[in-house]
């Protein structure tokens, strides 16, 4: 196994830190011997990893812990350094600047905000916080906009269907969220952040514990007023507000070296004013929103070669919706309620690494407006899941297979299954290829919402996914390449009349990723060419850019760290027969320390302030400004 390569489309101000421990070229043992100190959770792995000083490690891409350079699929690994040094104050910001990241927001920041990859919608996208799906029941995405950056511990996201590791909705890709966690030594960091357009932000996160105990608690609070959320003439044209407070806990018992025990909590509460076509330019419509979620876990070293790892949780996403115009006020609240319990075992064996694991997740939805089918409720979903994986890295061969069985209670059971396989032509060169299907199950309000916009006669929504492409690296700079085709069939799109239908689709494309780091400076390149259209009559699938291109040049020098952003979209076509412009954002940073545990900090989003469309009929956030202090306490 290979560890000089670099991670399939992590940053480079990222991938420059990772190349600081290097492992021998091809050693059959490393992942043996990685896996006995890492491999317990997602939980435990990245933090041993950093105390330890060995490479960064990825849990999402093969449901077990792996370096970042060996994932088949293409991953990015957004740690907290680059967090920290962003030029972007947003999860939504942060996302789009990633290679072939679709971004599609309602608005500037705190509105709703839904992310797609490899071609796919938003119901595609699955997306998960410690391990625990953040996908609603009703619609079928998730509150991105109602996660703040000074809750994240990192991001790992992982292009292309993995249906077969983690079920329904993975069909586009997978993006997981891990949550700020409990360290040993005493550690604080305070912030404060003031800027323009009413942007506040402050939070404090402090961290204590020894080799048995540690806890971690924080706070944050972020709020800003900019522009009007839609631009529609029949729109109230005040500024839209937005503002979040929020809070984590997490508790980590370590009474030995093979055994952890936590749990984790964290609760946001967001507040966003919004626009809508009714009601008249005096109307006021605004969304109170409240996500939680409390998960409890055990990692256990069974034996020298077995782990397991049990985790049961329950998460809330709540948002109550308030429209006030000439008409008496309207009111609509939707609540999904998920509960889950999943055991996942990983036996190192003599040649590679078996997993297996078992879960069940009980999904309930509470809404203002009456699910009914044919006068029976319908207010919950049942799922139930075994899956099998195998992974080998030996000398110069890297395979992955995965296999999948699910049980939803309303739609019944699909087997699902992955095989990818990377080979080593050289130290420096790799090449990949991959097959897999998957499925997705359609929301409650597409099944169910109303009388006029819903059908319940819809069917599960199925892919097919293939993936091919080589990898360069020098250590200091590479290059990756992907071609991949996802082949839809029962896609969900909406007809000319709001109505839900199936229809088969195709999504296609290549994305080419570079980068380079040495002497303190980063570069990264990232250029993605897609078309996604219906199989039948070849017309485009809406909000679907045929380009997407992001570059980063950073720059760290003494006491200074500089970072420049430019995120390109092209036009779309969108609803009402409406094409959406493309445009490109540049945003930048600087951050000066004057001594260790003071930093000062300048974000300009937006630079030229460029007026552009998310998506048809809203405005995006115009030039900002925000100076920030980040004080962290040396002890």
């Amino acid at each position: 196994m290979n560890n000089t390569y670099p991670s399939t489309g992590v940053s480079a101000r990222a991938r420059h830190q990772r190349h600081g421990s290097q492992m021998p070229a091809h050693s059959s043992n490393f992942s043996v011997q990685l896996s006995l100190v890492l491999a317990l959770s997602a939980y435990s792995v990245h933090a041993w990893a950093q105390e330890s000083g060995a490479p960064d490690v990825v849990t999402s891409a093969a449901r077990t812990s792996q370096v970042v350079t060996d994932a088949l699929n293409s991953t990015t690994l957004i740690t907290r350094a680059d967090i920290e040094s962003a030029t972007v104050t947003d999860l939504a910001g942060l996302l789009r600047q990633q290679s072939g990241v679709i971004v599609r927001q309602n608005g500037p920041t705190g509105n709703l905000s839904q992310v797609s990859l490899r071609g796919g919608d938003t119901k595609q996208t699955l997306i998960l916080v410690d391990g625990v799906p953040l996908n609603n029941l009703s619609f079928g995405s998730a509150t991105l906009e109602q996660i703040p950056l000074s809750l994240i511990d990192r991001v790992e996201i992982v292009r292309g269907n993995v249906s077969a590791l983690y079920g329904s909705q993975a069909t586009g890709g997978l993006v997981q969220i891990f949550t700020r966690k409990a360290q040993m030594g005493q550690q604080a960091e305070v912030r404060f952040a003031i800027g323009s357009h009413g942007q506040k932000q402050a939070s404090a996160q402090v961290s204590t514990g020894n080799d048995k105990v540690q806890l971690s608690a924080g706070l944050a609070h972020e709020q800003a007023k900019a522009v009007s959320a839609r631009n529609a003439a029949v729109a109230n044209p005040d500024k839209d507000g937005y503002r979040n407070n929020s809070g984590n806990l997490s508790v980590r018992f370590t009474p030995n070296e093979r055994n952890e025990f936590g749990v984790k909590f964290y609760q946001t509460n967001g507040y966003n004013d919004y626009d809508e076509l009714f009601g008249g330019t005096s109307a006021i419509h605004y969304q109170k929103a409240k996500t939680e979620q409390l998960t409890a876990y055990s990692n256990n070293q069974l034996m020298s070669n077995w782990s397991s790892q049990l985790i049961l949780s329950q998460g809330v996403t709540d948002a109550e919706n308030t429209s006030i115009s000439s008409f008496a006020p309207f009111v609509t609240n939707d609540k999904t309620t998920t509960q889950s319990i999943s055991w996942q075992n990983q036996i190192d064996l003599n040649v590679g690494k078996l997993i297996a694991g078992v879960s069940h997740t009980h999904q309930t939805i509470k809404n203002g407006n009456t699910y009914t089918v044919n006068n029976f409720s319908k207010n919950k979903r049942d799922t139930n899941s075994i899956w099998l994986g195998y992974n080998l890295d030996q000398n110069r061969h890297h395979l992955q297979l995965n296999g999948r069985w699910d049980k939803l209670s309303d739609f019944g059971h699909y087997e699902t299954g992955a095989i990818n396989y990377g080979y080593d032509v050289t130290p420096e060169l790799k090449v990949f290829a991959g097959y897999s299907n998957g499925f997705t199950a359609p929301s409650f309000w597409d099944l169910y919402g109303s009388s006029w916009a819903s059908n319940k006669n819809l069917k599960v929504e199925k892919a097919q996914y293939a993936q091919a492409g080589v990898q360069y690296d020098r250590q200091k700079y590479g290059t990756r390449v992907t071609l991949y085709h996802n082949k839809y069939k029962n896609r969900i799109y909406l007809d000319s009349a709001y109505i839900p239908q199936n229809a088969d689709s195709r999504a296609k494309g290549v994305e080419w990723h570079s980068w380079y780091a040495d002497r303190g400076w980063n570069v990264d390149f990232g250029l993605t060419y897609q078309d996604v259209q219906f199989a039948q009559t070849k017309e485009r699938w809406l909000r679907q850019p045929r380009v997407l291109a992001n570059v980063s040049l950073g720059k760290t020098w003494k006491q200074w760290q500089a970072q420049a952003d430019w995120t390109v979209q092209g036009n779309m076509k969108d609803v009402s027969n409406k094409t959406v412009a493309g445009f490109g954002v540049l945003n930048t940073s600087l951050f000066y320390s004057p001594r260790k545990d003071l930093k000062l900090g300048l974000t300009v989003g937006n630079v030229f302030d460029r007026k552009y469309e998310p998506i048809a009929g809203y405005n995006a956030m115009p030039r900002n400004f925000l100076f920030s202090v980040n004080y962290k306490p040396q002890w």
